[in-house]
């Protein structure tokens, strides 16, 4: 069963293109039910989830996520955020992160159904100096965060963050993916 068919079976089902089987196999009715969405939205009508279609399918995510009051989302703390000087330069806030961000990081995560772990969100000027940051990199004003997603291959993290209109930079050598607004 694959993952990622079961989740664009139930976004299908969702907008009204089932009822498919979710059973995470690419059969003909939901190649059927693809491209019948995919006539809907203006794209060619192939049948296949490519990234134009995997864009449209999951981008009416970002409308119906809510943030807490300190800028949390359902998958995601302020404290996983914090800039991990540990307290040796700031408070580990030198600022707050992004709604816009936050948001697409949590269609990231609702889009590949796994796990995202933030490996660097804020930054406070010393700490980003230290980790080889430009000196006006996104990360100290909130507008940027490193991450990757246990076991999926970051390339496939990044195309998908891309289909959210996230900026992205791939870090192969070091398994995670750069994501930006």
């Amino acid at each position: 069963m694959n993952n990622f068919i079961k989740k664009y079976q139930i976004a299908l089902n969702d907008r009204g293109y089932g009822p498919l089987k979710i059973d995470g196999k690419d059969g003909p009715k939901t190649q059927k039910a693809v491209a019948a969405f995919q006539k809907d939205a203006g794209l060619e009508a192939d049948g296949v989830v490519g990234p134009l279609t995997e864009n449209r399918l999951f981008r009416e995510q970002l409308s119906v996520i809510s943030l807490d009051g300190d800028g949390s989302t359902p998958h995601f703390t302020r404290a996983e955020f914090a800039c991990d000087c540990q307290g040796t330069y700031c408070d580990g806030y030198p600022g707050v992160m992004d709604l816009w961000l936050m948001l697409k990081l949590e269609a990231l995560r609702n889009a590949l159904d796994a796990p995202v772990i933030i490996t660097s969100g804020l930054r406070c000027e010393i700490r980003n100096a230290e980790v080889g940051g430009i000196p006006r990199s996104k990360h100290r004003i909130g507008q940027a965060a490193d991450l990757y997603a246990p076991g999926i291959d970051i390339e496939r993290v990044a195309s998908i963050a891309e289909s959210l209109g996230l900026t992205t930079i791939l870090y192969l050598e070091q398994g995670f993916v750069h994501c930006e607004v």
